[in-house]
């Protein structure tokens, strides 16, 4: 809260900071607005920008990453209105940015009947006395054989559901025990391949000669067996097939579950309802950032020029480059770079560069907005700047992956806070006449842990998080002594 002086004994009570504006005297010229990603959890943030609204801040420099990126370029193109950005995170759900869980099990299925169609086909064939030598040499075949080759094969398959069952029940043993073994995957390589000609000569003998002997089970064990090699083959074969493994991921080319394409038309509608051509005013510096993946530098999209260079040359020291976005496809392209997000969405590909969500190395830029000359920071966070919410670990890896980006979070804005100009407070405090002397810097920040998660994409949680962001954003500006006197 504020350092001001208390008010008088019998005084009327302080006005709700909602009855108030921004302060008119406040000293700052260029205040910069930094929107973090986080994914679902970026409508705490629509919640926020519609307090900034209500008190009149438009700032100089807007930055936002991943989901923030989003949320940044549609309140610029709707002119600081919130109220479209607002009625955008109601409708939003996982389906609208590509998040389509049907097409993972569309195209598993799919790939699933290639496969069983296929192998059911090898089988009838290896199984089939049609095909025997003994059919076309004596003209039949015993039946008695292919009874006894049944029975084989149900021994077989019963042996290795019993070996299933073990190897599940122990498999942190064997996975303790084959870590100790010395070979390496060349040597996997051999032992798989002679396993393979012995069982494929076995195979084949058997069932030229009509002989009893498990032949679908047998084959099935050869393409497991084949399957296994392959993975581990070093050679170009193995390193083909593991490339053409990795395209059965849907719609992304093996580079991530989805697509652009739900993300790209979600961010257009929201777009045109409003004036896509103030993302190129440079009067507003707009700037978002995306990992490169193939220098392993961070990407600064900005829509203006640097014309003295003093902005590239700062962000060149933190491995930073600049990119200026010239025209509206563009500014998509550079917003749809920065919320890649790893495994989840494909990257974006631009000359020739690969490009991932920021967020994930640099979620709270502040840094790119001091090289820019901002004078004054406004950032919006989606978690405690204190530290991580201390719950009990994570049960399951998907519950670690959200721990560890929650943790890799805060380390960065800890580490951007801590990098701040020397006298810039976090806190308003009080001048030597009295009158309250804003902070430069303004954290809106939940006092917990967000409901939801990253994915929570619903209406009901959506609005819970836009009412937090929204009171936690008059808490801030209060805090900060941004807001004018009753």
């Amino acid at each position: 809260m504020s350092t001001a002086p208390p008010a008088p004994a019998g005084a009327a009570p302080a006005p709700h900071p909602r009855s108030r504006r921004l302060r008119s005297d406040l000293p700052f010229r260029r205040i910069a607005l930094v929107l973090s990603g986080g994914g679902a959890l970026a409508a705490y943030e629509a919640g926020a920008l519609r307090t900034f609204e209500a008190v009149g801040l438009e700032p100089q420099i807007l930055a936002g990453v991943s989901s923030g990126a989003l949320n940044a370029v549609v309140w610029l193109a709707h002119g600081f209105r919130t109220a479209p950005l607002v009625r955008a995170w109601r409708r939003v759900r996982g389906s609208s940015i590509g998040m389509r869980w049907t097409m993972l099990a569309w195209r598993a299925a799919a790939a699933f009947l290639v496969v069983v169609a296929g192998l059911e086909m090898l089988l009838a064939m290896a199984g089939s006395s049609e095909l025997s030598v003994a059919r076309w040499t004596h003209g039949h075949v015993d039946p008695s054989a292919h009874d006894v080759a049944t029975v084989l094969d149900v021994l077989a398959w019963s042996v290795i559901g019993a070996l299933g069952i073990v190897m599940l029940a122990g498999a942190r043993r064997a996975e303790e025990l084959v870590a100790r073994l010395p070979r390496g995957p060349e040597s996997w390589s051999r032992v798989l391949g002679t396993v393979l000609v012995i069982g494929f000569t076995a195979h084949v003998t058997t069932w030229l000669m009509d002989w009893p002997y498990p032949h679908r089970f047998s084959l099935i064990a050869l393409l497991v067996i084949a399957i296994l090699w392959i993975s581990v083959h070093p050679g170009a074969v193995g390193a083909w097939v593991r490339r053409r493994a990795a395209l059965l991921l849907p719609e992304g080319g093996g580079l991530g579950l989805w697509g652009s394409e739900g993300r790209r038309r979600m961010l257009i509608r929201w777009m045109v309802e409003g004036d896509p051509r103030r993302l190129l005013d440079p009067s507003v510096h707009l700037i978002m950032s995306a990992c490169d993946v193939t220098t392993g530098r961070m990407h600064y999209f900005v829509n203006w020029r640097d014309e003295g260079g003093l902005f590239a040359q700062s962000l060149e020291r933190r491995l930073g480059e600049v990119q200026v976005l010239e025209t509206l496809p563009e500014v998509i392209d550079a917003a749809l770079a920065s919320s890649a997000i790893p495994l989840l969405f494909e990257p974006v590909l631009r000359d020739d560069h690969v490009f991932v969500d920021g967020g994930v190395f640099s979620n709270q830029p502040l840094h790119a907005v001091l090289a820019d000359g901002a004078d004054a920071v406004l950032v919006v966070l989606l978690a405690p700047a204190e530290g991580p919410s201390t719950a009990e670990r994570p049960q399951h890896v998907v519950a670690l992956g959200f721990r560890l980006l929650e943790i890799a979070n805060w380390r960065d804005v800890r580490s951007e806070l801590d990098g701040l100009p020397a006298g810039w407070t976090r806190a308003a405090g009080a001048g030597p006449d009295g009158v309250v002397e804003p902070a430069p810097v303004c954290v809106v920040e939940p006092d917990r842990t967000l409901p939801g998660g990253m994915y929570g994409y619903a209406r009901a949680n959506a609005e819970e998080l836009m009412r937090r962001g929204a009171e936690d954003a008059w808490r801030a500006l209060e805090r900060a002594g941004w807001l004018a006197p009753a």
